[in-house]
């Protein structure tokens, strides 16, 4: 009984292998796999936040109008137009040596984009009382940024960033 099973796989089999048959089917190496499409609102926030990292301001001025809201929940600090977020920010920039934001996750609904990540800072240790140094923190935070499509405008700009991690660091310089 044990040959005539060995025959028969024998005999079934045989023809497959000859034929080329194999459990898994050759893929045409010529089509790639589908290129997933980042969708236009998290495009548009990757390019502000690049502009804002960069403290490219001639650029960044392009995201704002008058009504575009800015706003550091975290230290309760809320600027509206652009010509007033641009002046915050280059008078905070006066200390910073280097800025980026490392995302670890992004999404979004619509128009509102959310993005979960870490901000890296390198600055001159006279913004936070410490003369003479440079500080480095790394804050983990969340940014939300309700855009206009059409105008390719920011609408709102929030911060949620870790301040206690801030503090903690700081204790540490």
């Amino acid at each position: 009984m044990l040959k005539f099973g060995i025959m028969l796989l024998a005999l079934v089999s045989a023809p497959l292998w000859a034929a080329g048959a194999d459990i898994v089917p050759e893929q045409n190496p010529a089509v790639a796999a589908p290129q997933l499409e980042v969708p236009a609102p998290i495009l548009l926030a990757q390019d502000y936040i690049k502009a804002l990292t960069h403290r490219d301001y001639n650029r960044l001025s392009r995201f704002y109008s008058r009504e575009t809201k800015f706003n550091d929940r975290t230290a309760s600090k809320t600027i509206t137009g652009g010509g007033d977020i641009l002046t915050f920010l280059r008078r905070i920039h006066v200390y910073t040596l280097d800025y980026s934001f490392e995302p670890d996750h992004v999404f979004h609904s619509g128009n509102l984009v959310v993005m979960i990540g870490t901000y890296r800072y390198k600055s001159r240790g006279d913004l936070f009382g410490k003369p003479g140094q440079t500080i480095e923190l790394t804050i983990p935070g969340v940014t939300t940024l309700d855009l206009d499509m059409e105008e390719r405008e920011i609408k709102s700009h929030v911060d949620l960033l870790d301040y206690d991690t801030m503090r903690d660091q700081l204790a540490n310089q």
